[in-house]
């Protein structure tokens, strides 16, 4: 019986050309795909790649499908290259793609920000389609990027929402917490109702009412899981409860209303944790304060609340205490130790006091020379006293009224300025 066999090289492209097909001529006749062979895998499965391919066994291909499998396996961005052989026996068929995998990349996760339309399962089995090893991350290349695109494009036409898929890539200010945010442009989901799963210890209608400016505005997970952060989760701290979570927020479509057509029902589960007393503070690494001076500064009293907000506040009060002293790069490392049998909890601080500071030079631009000599003559601060961080701002508040002129506006830029090698600090006052 007549053996055929046929081989085409599919290479990945630069972004401006189209892959190039190399092919021997083969016949145009439909064939049983009775086998699936794949080659060069190191990292994805055989099965994730049939899978992506959209080949399965005993359909009927001819070379035109077999190029098309080609093309969706590499836009997958799992391969650099890619490419097939087949071989005949009669009707039936065997197909061996041969890949060379893509360089692992760091993998980050991946939000749907606003795909209230569908479940978590329905976008991650959409997606796998596209991008078979897709497991709620994906690699930061572009060909990961433009697979769930496509995915998610599908998903709209297939529901008939209207709007485009948006890509933005997200990260801190320091580039950690790095996500890829896709969300639905054009398509106006407002929040109507918003629930509080777990809530207990702070009720419901009080988060709810913290919530109010989340109410009628277009639901986004990203900036509602910011918000609990920044201002619901304080809510929390207040009371002592440091452990307190707030989950991935998630939406539904919300039942038709008057006030609130095709809207969205949102979720925000939170694990509020117990509520601490503080215990006591454990310094390390202080020369410059004593324990008893740097326990003075904090202000915790042993039994109370640990009330996150105040202990914050308190943090900050460390920090003026050892700027007074010259210490104005204070490093401050805090760490908790829970005791959930007593709902105490203690807070131990590494400090590293760097280096103490002294006064530099005093400049005042913008002022008449006697008004300037006036003010000059009060500022105590000499050239090489040990510089005190709160000085300028208490200097300014009892001062400043002393140059000032009836019925004239004068704007004041005050820049301070360290000089780590010589340990002095220039401090400038600009009068506009």
């Amino acid at each position: 019986m007549a053996q055929g066999f046929a081989l085409l090289l599919v290479v990945s492209s630069l972004p401006s050309c189209a892959p190039a097909l190399y092919a021997q001529e083969a016949p145009a006749a439909q064939m049983r795909l009775s086998k699936i062979e794949v080659t060069g895998l190191q990292r994805v499965t055989e099965s994730q790649v049939v899978e992506a391919s959209g080949l399965e066994l005993g359909q009927q291909v001819d070379v035109a499908a077999l190029d098309a499998a080609a093309e969706r396996l590499l836009g997958t961005g799992l391969f650099t290259r890619l490419g097939y052989r087949y071989r005949t026996k009669g009707v039936e068929a065997v197909v061996t793609f041969e890949v060379e995998e893509s360089k692992a990349e760091r993998n980050i996760p991946v939000v749907f920000d606003n795909f209230v339309w569908f479940t978590d399962e329905e976008l991650v089995r959409a997606v796998r389609d596209d991008l078979p090893a897709f497991d709620g991350k994906a690699p930061e290349s572009s060909g990961a990027v433009a697979s769930i695109t496509r995915a998610l494009e599908r998903l709209l036409r297939a529901r008939k929402i209207a709007g485009q898929v948006d890509y933005m890539p997200s990260a801190d200010m320091a580039g950690g917490n790095a996500k890829h945010v896709f969300r639905v442009k054009g398509a106006s989901v407002p929040i109507c109702a918003l629930q509080f799963p777990g809530a207990s210890a702070i009720t419901e209608k009080e988060l709810v009412v913290n919530s109010t400016p989340l109410l009628k505005a277009d639901y986004s997970q990203e900036f509602v899981e910011g918000f609990a952060e920044a201002t619901l989760k304080p809510l929390y701290w207040q009371r002592g409860h440091l452990r307190a979570t707030f989950r991935r927020p998630g939406a539904t479509v919300a039942a038709s209303a008057a006030d609130c057509q095709d809207g969205a029902s949102v979720s925000v589960p939170v694990e509020e944790g117990l509520a601490y007393s503080w215990d006591q503070a454990v310094w390390a690494g202080n020369a410059a304060l004593t324990v008893a001076e740097l326990d003075a500064a904090l202000g915790m009293k042993n039994g109370e609340i640990a009330d996150g907000l105040k202990i914050n506040k308190a943090l900050r009060d460390v920090r003026e205490a050892y700027g007074r002293k010259g210490y104005i790069f204070l490093g401050l490392k805090p760490r908790q130790e829970f005791a959930d049998e007593t709902r105490r909890v203690t807070y131990g601080f590494d400090l590293k006091e760097g280096a103490q500071f002294r006064m530099g030079t005093l400049t005042i631009n913008g002022l008449a020379a006697a008004d300037a000599n006036r003010l000059k003559e009060k500022w105590t601060l000499r050239a090489g006293d040990v510089y005190n961080a709160s000085y300028v701002d208490e200097f300014l508040k009892k001062n400043l009224m002393t140059v000032s002129r009836p019925g004239t506006m004068q704007q004041l830029e005050t820049s301070v300025k360290p000089d780590r090698q010589k340990l002095i600090v220039d401090v400038t006052l600009d009068f506009k």
